[in-house]
């Protein structure tokens, strides 16, 4: 992945396996020096099996418009906060490029085609899935399928389709600024996992049997770095710190349930069964 500061604060930083300190102070880790932030800001890191960002106690730090306490997961297209300084994370390679369009599009119920899907990471979306049933337009239009406010919006501001079994999102505007993973693009075809960005809001690409995006899409084991392991740890600490695979969830309660049910049926069963006859 790669780290690029918008703002022009620093030159861009690719991080290929490893971690990446990003503060006011120089050494000690600190490899990323930008003055106005605290000594060691936040530390970034890539690895084999994913990325993640790191932020030492005391830290403030925001990513996608939300708050982090101590450890969150990086997908290409976020947008992280230092304070005043801005850092998107980009995927290692742009995206690929879309197939020409066709005249005839399958339906996307057709068993050929890819189920996908469009979450919302942040904005007005956010939390909410659209079912890519056909051509969505995005934009500030009230006729728009998916409705979108905030400066830089245009009132048809992209499309998104499935084209010859690829989804594909393609800009509707002269001007209209689209990311993919952090790349700016006219139009991309995109794969399950990719971060779709279009002024504040985020959309990540949900799609069954599609290729997974390069960055982010798994659960990393966090390496802590020597600045931030040294901090002394407290039990809240260690409870963000532990990674959680996504889409896990405990199921323990539903055991239990079924258990019991069992046992209500044994018991009625034998009831009926082993009951004196009157």
């Amino acid at each position: 992945m790669r780290l690029t500061f918008p703002n022009g604060e620093h030159a861009a930083v690719a991080i290929e396996q490893g971690q990446v300190g990003v503060g006011s102070a120089t050494g000690g880790g600190t490899i990323v020096a930008i003055a106005g932030l605290a000594p060691l800001h936040a530390v970034f890191a890539n690895g084999r099996r994913g990325a993640w960002l790191t932020v030492p106690q005391g830290a403030t730090v925001v990513l996608n418009a939300r708050p982090v306490k101590r450890i969150a997961y990086l997908r290409a297209g976020d947008l992280v906060c230092l304070g005043g300084v801005q850092v998107r994370v980009e995927a290692a390679r742009p995206p690929e490029a879309p197939p020409e369009p066709v005249p005839q599009r399958r339906r996307i119920d057709d068993p050929l085609q890819p189920r996908a899907a469009l979450r919302g990471l942040s904005g007005a979306w956010f939390g909410r899935s659209l079912p890519l049933a056909g051509a969505r337009v995005l934009g500030r239009s009230a006729a728009s399928d998916v409705r979108l406010d905030g400066a830089g919006i245009h009132e048809r501001h992209a499309q998104i389709d499935v084209e010859a079994g690829r989804v594909v999102v393609r800009s509707l505007a002269p001007g209209a600024v689209l990311r993919v993973n952090g790349h700016l693009v006219r139009s991309a075809a995109l794969a399950a996992g990719d971060q779709l960005e279009i002024g504040e809001h985020r959309f990540a690409l949900e799609a069954q049997g599609a290729a997974g995006s390069s960055v982010g899409t798994s659960t990393p084991a966090p390496a802590q770095h020597p600045a931030i392991a040294a901090a002394p740890a407290t039990a809240e600490a260690a409870a963000d710190r532990r990674p959680v695979a996504p889409g896990r969830r405990d199921l323990s309660g539903v055991y239990l349930l079924i258990a019991a049910a069992a046992a209500l049926a044994a018991a009625i069963t034998a009831f009926f069964v082993y009951a004196p006859k009157g």
